[in-house]
């Protein structure tokens, strides 16, 4: 009976041991298609975060390219308006180019003019102290600058949050 007992437990151990080595060669496959799938969809979303990194880089540059346009054209603005600034500075300080204002009444020293009506009939043009016009011209001049700057400015935010 000892030698059947053990033919029993060895049939029972080939069987159970067969069954141990079938089970593990399908979940062995089983693994194997999951990590297949697992590399599929971590190679899905490398490309699609690729595309979104490439589309993200594109709208960059574009907008790089924007606002470099928009820096040349408003320094050449402020370039220009810096050197119209400077030209009317030096012809006041020269003299070549006079300030004066219209007076509605005679100033002291200023004789009245007897000269045909005009667009200024009745009034008198008295001009500004040299010193008083240079600081005009310069205050003037400086707003335009600031007006040039402000418009850079506007654009370049407009630029900037186009999109959001």
């Amino acid at each position: 009976m000892n030698t059947r007992l053990i033919g029993i437990a060895a049939a029972l151990l080939a069987a159970f041991s067969a069954g141990w080595i079938a089970q593990g060669w399908r979940l062995g496959g089983q693994i194997s298609d999951l990590r297949a799938e697992w590399a599929e969809t971590l190679r899905q979303t490398a490309e699609a975060n690729a595309a979104v990194i490439l589309k993200q880089q594109k709208e960059s540059q574009a907008l790089a390219a924007e606002l470099a346009s928009l820096d040349e054209q408003r320094y050449g603005e402020l370039r220009n308006a810096q050197q119209e600034i400077d030209r009317l500075s030096a012809a006041v300080a020269d003299g070549t180019k006079r300030l004066s204002v219209r007076a509605s009444c005679p100033a002291a020293g200023v004789p009245a003019t007897t000269s045909p009506g005009g667009v200024d009939a009745g009034t008198q043009r008295i001009d500004i102290h040299p010193a008083d016009a240079a600081a005009i011209v310069r205050i003037t001049g400086d707003a335009d600058a600031c007006a040039v700057k402000l418009s850079a400015l506007q654009d370049w935010a407009r630029s900037v949050t186009r999109g959001n």
